[in-house]
């Protein structure tokens, strides 16, 4: 990690800390994004790119169509929902345990100041390091023509280190809207419905783009219906009849992203040029013992396994103490 830049981080409990912290918690907590740029050192950069290159060609492919929520298709709702729409997705991974045993980013992963940076910035007490061996640490790796459809994560919150980006500008870009959700149990369908109608009409299968057109609008009819049962017409300025505003991360090679990817709908751009956008995600939990679904994990590394991630010369000890 960067101390240079960020000399704070080695007491979170300075005023330079706490005041750069609440900064980034009001970010999250309104935009749904906090970034901290340059939070790798320039040579320990380097070296995770050529961790991650190494691998790089063999990254398992995911070329599949998926929903916003990531579930299966719902047999018991409207078939014209949104809930039901089908968009593609291209993308490789290198999952944590294809990198070396000793990598910059591993170590970067596991260390406690990561996690108690984290933490404040999401509210939460305590966070884990996940004990999936395949996803707690992995490199998206988007190669020209890959990108990843709008959708929201199965994780509260979602850690990401930019390492490389797309050769072409405007391009490979990470975009997300506002929180539109506070539980996964809320679909916010009209957002939803509104945002990829909107933005992602490219994304859509042939076969879903006609469900896609209906789904918007008769979500959108539902929205009006119950604005016109409003009687303060003040409130139909907020009416969800606009998609909500679409985002891009500034998102340059080094940053720090800690996203809320259950709440905020969101995707990366289409990526064009030789060169593989390239970022490293950490998967912390808000329990220990976090492994992705099987299905998450076939999906985006071609394979599953419920072995726990192999931990490192005295990590085991410090998350005993850490659950104390």
């Amino acid at each position: 990690m960067n101390f240079e830049k960020y000399p704070w981080l080695v007491d979170l409990s300075s005023p330079e800390a706490v005041a750069a912290i609440e900064k980034a918690q009001q970010s999250f907590q309104q935009t749904g994004a906090a970034i901290f740029p340059n939070f790798l050192s320039g040579l320990a950069l380097q070296e995770c790119i050529q961790d991650a290159r190494a691998q790089e060609s063999t990254a398992f492919t995911t070329d599949d169509v998926h929903t916003a929520y990531l579930r299966p298709i719902n047999e018991n709702t409207d078939p014209l929902s949104v809930e039901n729409l089908e968009m593609r997705t291209q993308v490789a991974s290198i999952a944590y345990d294809e990198l070396p045993p000793n990598s910059i980013l591993g170590s970067v992963y596991e260390h406690p100041l990561l996690r108690k940076l984290v933490s404040k910035i999401v509210g939460k007490d305590t966070i884990y390091l996940s004990d999936d061996s395949l996803g707690c640490c992995s490199i998206n790796v988007f190669r020209a023509g890959y990108h990843h459809s709008f959708h929201f994560d199965e994780s509260e919150f979602s850690t990401t280190l930019m390492l490389q980006e797309s050769e072409i500008p405007g391009t490979g870009l990470f975009q997300y809207t506002k929180p539109l959700r506070d539980s996964p149990d809320d679909l916010a369908l009209t957002s939803v419905a509104n945002a990829i109608h909107a933005y992602a009409n490219d994304a859509v299968t042939t076969k879903s783009r006609l469900l896609l057109e209906a789904s918007s609008a008769k979500e959108q009819t539902i929205s009006d219906n119950n604005n016109n049962n409003d009687d303060d017409d003040d409130d139909k300025s907020n009416s969800s009849s606009f998609a909500p505003s679409l985002h891009t991360l500034d998102f340059a090679p080094g940053t720090l992203s800690i996203f809320a990817g259950s709440k905020s709908l969101h995707r990366v751009t289409r990526v064009k040029g030789k060169r593989s956008r390239l970022v490293a995600v950490f998967t912390f939990a808000s329990q220990p013992g976090f492994q992705n679904t099987s299905t998450i994990q076939n999906m985006f590394w071609g394979r599953s396994s419920s072995r726990t991630r192999p931990r490192r010369g005295g990590q085991k000890e410090a998350e005993e103490k850490q659950q104390k």
